[in-house]
């Protein structure tokens, strides 16, 4: 089933990257990772992954952000980028026509150089490599922009991702660009963002909560909400929504779900309605009007409670050393299918 959904996928976008890191972070932490609930619920939170992660890595075919790197520059010395305003790049042929850091200039998007370890990567100005022989060219290994499956960005998430999944803040801090040729990081920093990223500090919530709670819309929020939840009418963001639905409902046909719904994320469902009934997702006919499955069992039931003690606050002083993952409230797969393994959970999708 992962080749019908990502029939284009390249290195360092394997399936068997995903399923390694999958039982890697299973390993390490109670909550896990598509495996937490019904076996609906289960598949639903594959089919909206899976959906978000098409749409952010262009098909599995794009590691790196392209207006910083579309296209490397492979040197003696290393791989080198040519970072690119909107106004200067052919998105056609994908290629830079003019680097943000000729003549002198300097690239510093995506760092926060207030935020310093424990809680940031150390990040400031990056200039030109060489003006003679590399003008207008970057070592990746300094910046932090858009990166892996679900395109991490900033100083401050590459060092909370590195702790996850290297246990140590030099490894991407150092390294960024491994998110963008290394399976384990390409795969690993989306599941970060989905297990591990609240949309906002003392919000007590992520894209795995919302998914079993079954709602897309808040999964986008999380992911994209300030530029897709709505959308601006007449950017790029509008056919960014319209492409992210595509995808979405591709995964849930194939995982054989209906759709979860589109609350959390305002205009969701009124942009699906319009892609629908315009043609622009043909993808998602089958699914127009479908209200969600129910559960192929009922999960626990959640209770209102106060902000969890067990759940750290990624800017909270001792977050490093509190870092566990906070109840789901949901039943664990184990507890409703007996000895069912994280390889037959994985075997979801697989043919």
């Amino acid at each position: 089933m992962f080749d019908k959904i990502a029939p284009n996928a390249v290195h360092p976008y394997t399936y068997e990257g995903l399923c390694d890191t999958i039982e890697m972070l299973n390993e390490r932490y109670d909550e896990k990772i598509f495996m937490m609930g019904t076996l609906q619920q289960q598949k639903q939170e594959w089919a909206a992954f899976l959906g978000h992660t098409t749409h952010e890595s262009a098909q599995y075919t794009a590691s790196r952000e392209a207006l910083v790197c579309a296209r490397t520059v492979e040197k003696n010395a290393g791989t080198f980028c040519k970072p690119c305003d909107n106004n200067n790049f052919d998105w056609e042929n994908r290629y830079c026509e003019v680097s943000l850091v000729a003549n002198g200039q300097f690239y510093e998007d995506y760092c926060d150089k207030i935020v310093t370890p424990p809680y940031g990567c150390v990040c400031g100005p990056t200039t030109e490599v060489d003006s003679e022989n590399l003008s207008g060219l970057i070592n990746p290994n300094a910046v932090f922009f858009g990166r892996g499956a679900i395109q991490l960005s900033w100083n401050s998430n590459y060092i909370k991702a590195s702790y996850v999944l290297a246990e140590s803040a030099d490894t991407l801090c150092t390294q960024p660009d491994l998110v963008a040729t290394e399976p384990k990081y390409a795969w690993g920093t989306a599941l970060w963002f989905w297990m591990f990223s609240t949309p906002s500090p003392g919000e007590q919530t992520n894209c795995h909560i919302k998914a079993l709670e079954g709602s897309f819309g808040s999964t986008l929020r999380i992911i994209n909400g300030g530029l897709e939840c709505p959308p601006d009418a007449y950017g790029y963001h509008a056919e960014a929504v319209v492409t992210r639905l595509r995808y979405y409902c591709i995964a849930a046909t194939v995982m054989e779900v209906r759709l979860m719904d589109f609350n959390g994320c305002e205009g969701l469902g009124d942009a699906f309605d319009r892609c629908v009934k315009t043609g622009f997702c043909p993808e998602c006919n089958d699914h127009h009007g479908n209200p969600t499955m129910e559960p192929s069992l009922a999960p626990a039931p959640r209770m209102p409670t106060p902000k969890p003690t067990e759940w750290g606050s990624w800017r909270g002083e001792d977050w490093l050393t509190t870092m566990t993952r906070g109840n789901s409230a949901v039943k664990s797969v184990s507890s409703l299918f007996g000895s069912l393994t994280l390889a037959m959970a994985v075997a979801l999708v697989v043919d």
